[in-house]
């Protein structure tokens, strides 16, 4: 730059005073606020007081507080920390309400079941022991009068009417009875009279109560039941049936003494039979044409009186007859036992629904002890 210009700067006739005034003027041109601005200040001054900018959180907190929110809770980052227990109870609420839901479903459970089997189990627990059937059982028998014999239950094998003898005449009276009204058991055990039957039918596998029947099967041979004191003169009544007759029979036993000595009244099939037995030796004393069917319900009775023994058979639920079938006369036997004498064969079954022991008014019973008799099979 030449000397000319620098004259020109710095104004004509100035000074270094003056020099510097031109610096200043410039700078005062630079910083001068603009008026527009100036309003623009002063009317937020007199709305609010100007605060000074902060950042991060301080500005955040500032900013809350002037719109009235609360200043949200710091975080904190320790291992017991506000957001880990957050995080904790969010996981452990589902566990809980899982608790509540299974603690509900066993409930129900155990309620429903015990409405279920409830019924059952009281029904269960108001049965009456078992020695109160048979002594009601027997009030009955023992009740109902000499002449009436008891009405027999529905068989199990076969169809079977219901037994209706005539009326017996007054001189008879009761020694023993069995309905087979009980539980199904193994053997015979106590007859319905409170009478505990004796023979086979207490010791024998093959004896059985079972739907209200006194039951034999699965045996081979003659199988004694006897039932009652002994007497003298008197007659036994039984109903019952056989799945096959080949090789068996039913059959009643008066004046039994043991397996050996009796007599007896039996049908087979074919015919109607008086047998006796002797020291182990059988004779037939008298025999009638009688067809039986198997799976048929029959019934039965045997008297001896004096020296004279007589029989008669019919079908269960037909009238029975008014006359002896078949007589003879024997003295080898003066008293003795009542009961049942029944031969199976292999893969045959007898089923007794009712039985009967009478003892004749005018006869007294056979003097002396009572004998118990004694279970041999032949």
């Amino acid at each position: 730059m030449n000397s000319g210009e620098r004259k020109q700067w710095f104004a004509p006739d100035s000074a270094f005073g003056e020099d510097r005034l031109g610096v200043t003027t410039i700078s005062e041109a630079v910083t001068e606020p603009q008026p527009l601005r100036l309003g623009r200040q002063r009317q937020a001054a007199a709305g609010k007081t100007e605060r000074p900018p902060v950042e991060g959180r301080e500005a955040t907190a500032a900013a809350s507080r002037e719109r009235g929110v609360p200043r949200p809770a710091p975080a904190r980052q320790e291992s017991g920390s506000t957001a880990g227990e957050a995080e904790t109870a969010t996981k452990a609420r589902p566990l809980s309400e899982r608790g509540s839901l299974l603690f509900t479903g066993l409930l129900l459970i155990t309620v429903l079941y015990s409405w279920i089997l409830l019924p059952p189990i009281e029904a269960a627990l108001r049965l009456s022991p078992p020695g109160s059937n048979a002594q009601t059982r027997q009030s009955a028998s023992q009740a109902q009068p000499a002449g009436k014999t008891a009405t027999p239950p529905a068989a199990s094998s076969g169809s079977q009417a219901t037994a209706s003898p005539t009326a017996l005449p007054a001189d008879l009276s009761l020694l023993a009875a069995d309905t087979f009204h009980r539980p199904d058991q193994r053997g015979w055990g106590t007859a319905s009279d409170g009478h505990p039957w004796q023979g086979d039918a207490r010791l024998s596998s093959i004896f059985a109560v079972s739907h209200q029947e006194g039951q034999l099967s699965n045996g081979q041979g003659a199988y004694n039941a006897i039932l009652g004191p002994t007497f003298s003169d008197g007659e036994v009544f039984f109903t019952g049936a056989i799945n096959r007759f080949q090789q068996a029979n039913l059959g009643a036993v008066l004046r039994w003494m043991d397996t050996n000595n009796w007599y007896k009244a039996y049908i087979d099939g074919r015919q109607l039979v008086l047998l006796k037995s002797s020291g182990g030796m059988q004779t037939r004393l008298a025999s009638v044409p009688f067809s039986a069917q198997a799976n048929r319900f029959y019934s039965l009775r045997f008297r001896i009186q004096g020296d004279r023994l007589q029989a008669r058979a019919w079908l269960a639920g037909t009238p029975e007859p008014s006359q002896w079938q078949v007589s003879a006369r024997d003295s080898t036997f003066q008293s003795g036992f009542g009961g049942l004498r029944l031969v199976l064969a292999q893969g045959s079954a007898i089923s007794i629904s009712t039985f009967q022991e009478l003892a004749l008014t005018t006869s007294s019973p056979a003097s002396g002890p009572t004998q118990r008799p004694v279970a041999r099979v032949t």
